[in-house]
């Protein structure tokens, strides 16, 4: 007769291990990537919408980082700068499977988006 696996307790442990280790990382792979949902960036009522330009940079990504500048926004209709002389910021809110965020971040500073 062949020995249980209760018998190798190391391979036992082993098998619980892998299990749980491949179902963490399914649900972090299910929820590991950015979606867009708004971007507006502006001052004021002086803004316009770059949800396309944030989607480009971003989604598909587990992290995304750029900095908040004029340049990064010109697929979007409108002028590049919406709002000249003006500090303008950037309104941002994606989702991460369920998890949605929603960020403010300040023109020539590093906008970070991420799912952690």
């Amino acid at each position: 007769m062949g020995k249980s696996l209760l018998l190798k307790p190391g391979i036992a442990a082993g098998m619980v291990l892998a299990a749980a280790l491949s179902a963490a990382g399914a649900a972090r792979a299910d929820q590991a990537s950015i979606s867009t949902v708004f971007a507006s960036y502006g001052y004021a009522m002086e803004r316009k919408d770059v949800k396309d330009d944030v989607v480009k940079l971003c989604d598909g990504k587990p992290s995304c980082k750029f900095v908040v500048r004029n340049e990064n926004f010109n697929t979007s209709k409108g002028p590049a700068d919406p709002s000249p002389g003006n500090d303008k910021g950037l309104m941002v809110s994606w989702k991460c499977g369920d998890v949605a965020h929603k960020v403010q971040f300040a023109e020539g500073r590093p906008a970070t988006l991420d799912c952690d």
